[in-house]
């Protein structure tokens, strides 16, 4: 490979480009959410809302690595490529540990993107700008917590909560309260469920020595088998619940879609996870999970044309 190129992955993998792009599917579920009664956003606004967040999710993976650089120091000659799939693998994992990158560069590359996301958050709206503020101090405080308490993953879903739910404000600047705390508690539910306690179950061996203390490595599988069986049941049943509600703009597609969603990419995975924990199972809950607000979105998208009112988003 070219310098160019080795750069480029490095890159890549310390923003965890996959998971990232992934991510942006949770603002714009929001703004799907609030326009099916607000109406849509300006297509202009939408194009900036969507480089916005990319940029910012680019941002906070990126920070994520930056800040745990002394950590995974201590750990990088453990820091070989596993034998399942893993969604955050593509590029190179952890390139700052393993001296693929240096910090500096890292460093700018965060201030670099952050800058752009604020920018961005800025011409859409000063709630935008606070609510990447919030998660990025979640995200400071989530890191900073690793070796002290397991229960940093509620900090991880509030962080992506309050990403998620800057889409709203894409669509409008009204808030409905009720609405947008269910959607809130979807997304935390979904993060910590499908995503940070998965993520972590598969990172028992490597977090064990580094004394990181997750709920796995704490308190064992029976914990984190409850934690997850429970987030990500509040998960499914939010996002039915709420898509349902606005049936009458996104159709019965949306809320049906979300439940067959949330069996493939939540629920079975889960029930595989608590009948064979280990690593290979809690990935394969991490990687669905991954990708199930993607096909939520999807879904939502396509119950828009068979809605009783216009669809709510171009």
């Amino acid at each position: 490979m070219t310098t160019l190129a080795l750069s480029v992955r490095a890159l890549y993998g310390l923003s965890r480009g996959t998971q990232a792009a992934l991510s942006v599917a949770q603002p714009l579920l929001a703004a799907v959410v609030a326009g099916a009664v607000a109406g849509p956003p300006a297509p202009g606004r939408l194009c900036v809302a969507v480089l916005g967040a990319t940029a910012g999710y680019l941002a906070v993976f990126a920070a994520n690595d930056l800040i745990d650089a002394r950590v995974d120091r201590r750990g990088a000659e453990r820091l070989v490529a596993a034998g399942a799939f893993d969604i955050d693998g593509a590029g190179d994992r952890h390139p700052i540990a393993t001296g693929r990158l240096p910090y500096a560069a890292a460093a700018a590359w965060v201030a670099l993107l952050s800058g752009t996301a604020l920018v961005l958050a800025a011409l859409i709206s000063w709630v935008c700008v606070a609510l990447f503020a919030v998660a990025a101090l979640l995200e400071a405080a989530y890191c900073a917590l690793a070796t002290v308490s397991p229960w940093k993953t509620v900090l991880s879903g509030l962080m992506v909560a309050a990403g998620a739910a800057a889409g709203w404000f894409v669509t409008t600047p009204t808030p409905d309260w009720p609405v947008l705390g269910l959607f809130c508690l979807w997304m935390a539910a979904w993060e910590i469920g499908g995503r940070n306690v998965p993520n972590d179950w598969a990172d028992v061996e490597d977090d064990r020595p580094l004394g990181i203390r997750t709920v796995p490595v704490v308190h064992g599988p029976r914990a984190a088998g409850a934690v997850v069986a429970g987030c990500v049941a509040v998960a499914t049943a939010a996002g039915v619940v709420l898509l349902a509600s606005r049936a009458p703009a996104i159709g019965v597609v949306a809320p049906v879609g979300a439940a067959l969603a949330g069996a493939w990419a939540l629920l079975w995975p889960a029930v595989r996870l608590l009948r064979d924990p280990g690593p290979a199972t809690s990935l394969v809950l991490f990687n669905r999970a991954s990708v199930y607000p993607a096909i939520v979105l999807l879904c939502a998208l396509a119950g828009s044309l068979t809605g009783t009112q216009p669809p709510q988003l171009p």
